[in-house]
């Protein structure tokens, strides 16, 4: 297990590079690092793999330890048999991709350098390119070169930075089915940066969400997702609707609450808070469904009725503001916006199951 308390202070000149603060642990399987940019993620990687050097703390993957501010051990980087894979890949522009993987690799069991690149180059289909510089490749394989190169180092623990922000979508979903199967191979662990949604449901074990420096909740991705327990928690992972309000009444025999929101009332599940006392609450955008018609035969406890302020479009969502006396904000599809007609000014009804209203610590 990687065990690393880390405190960090970072000149003040430096506006994207908070103090870090924390506590990580990683086992085995695919831990990821979420958080917005500029949240530290990156810092924690490079204290990690000796590229910075914590003010104070220790840093242990098992029985190794590779920093401890107190026992005055701070190993080299190149010691610590870390693989570090880089957002921009930095491969080398005058090697051949065979020669990339190769720089570095260390023979094991028997084999060369040459024999453990290969195995590389095979295990990441990447056999046409070995011959090739890394600007006659793509943006997917000098990806997969930059990840057989770190792992052709038989490195103790994989962290990766990134990796996949600067290649399509259908590249990054081989991708990240690829990274999943090379961990399970490997056998070790891997500390996944990302801000990507996505990536981090679908590739990590166990997540870790930091903020401003800070861990802020770990746990199972989607638990985290699905049931933030903080308003910094909230903002980070997507709930874009955070309300303050009173707790109103409570439904013992319901199972809800009632908060009122600057008189929206918003079913919430129930909840010990006392009558009368201030409750901040969070929904996700895409957890909102939206009607043209007040519907009365449905399961959500939420029928709010509003006018559509603003209508915001990108390539593969679609969001819309709406006023029910607080605004929402509302994720459909470009389909949705065309089926229901909806435009500025259209009175719509935003139906909100219970369970979909998260209580905020």
């Amino acid at each position: 297990m990687l065990h690393a308390r880390i405190r960090k202070r970072f000149e003040s000149g430096n506006d994207h590079a908070p103090a870090i603060d924390v506590d990580v642990r990683a086992a085995g399987g695919v831990t990821v690092l979420f958080g917005a940019s500029g949240a530290g993620k990156t810092s924690i990687l490079r204290a990690i793999a000796g590229i910075i050097t914590p003010d104070a703390g220790r840093i242990s993957l098992g029985e190794n330890i590779y920093f401890d501010s107190e026992a005055g051990i701070n190993v080299p980087m190149q010691e610590r048999k870390v693989g570090y894979v880089f957002q921009n890949h930095v491969l080398f522009p005058h090697l051949t991709a065979e020669q990339n993987i190769m720089y570095g690799a260390r023979p094991s069991e028997g084999r060369s350098a040459r024999d453990r690149a290969r195995e590389l180059i095979s295990m990441l289909g990447i056999d046409k390119t070995t011959e090739r510089r890394p600007q006659q490749l793509s943006g997917g394989e000098q990806q997969r070169v930059a990840l057989a190169r770190a792992l052709a180092t038989a490195p103790r623990i994989m962290l990766l930075d990134e990796p996949l922000s600067a290649v399509d979508m259908s590249t990054r979903s081989r991708l990240i089915e690829e990274i999943s199967s090379i961990q399970r191979r490997s056998g070790i662990p891997f500390l996944y940066v990302t801000h990507n949604h996505g990536e981090a449901v679908r590739l990590g074990d166990a997540m870790i969400v930091v903020d401003e420096g800070k861990v802020v909740q770990q746990g199972a991705p989607l638990e985290i997702f699905n049931a933030p327990r903080t308003e910094p928690v909230a903002r980070v992972v997507g709930a874009e609707n955070i309300f303050v309000g009173k707790v109103l009444r409570h439904h013992a025999e319901d199972g809800t609450t009632t908060v009122d929101v600057h008189s929206c009332l918003i079913e919430a599940p129930l909840n010990s808070l006392p009558v009368g006392s201030t409750a901040t609450i969070g929904i996700r955008s895409e957890d909102i469904i939206v009607s043209r018609e007040h519907l009365t035969q449905i399961s959500a406890r939420n029928v709010l009725r509003g006018t559509i302020k603003n209508i915001f479009s990108s390539i593969d969502k679609t969001e819309l503001v709406v006023h029910c006396g607080i605004d929402f904000k509302v994720s459909i599809t470009q389909a949705a916006v065309r089926e229901l007609k909806l435009h500025t000014e259209s009175t719509v009804y935003l139906l909100i199951k219970a369970r979909a209203v998260h209580l905020l610590e």
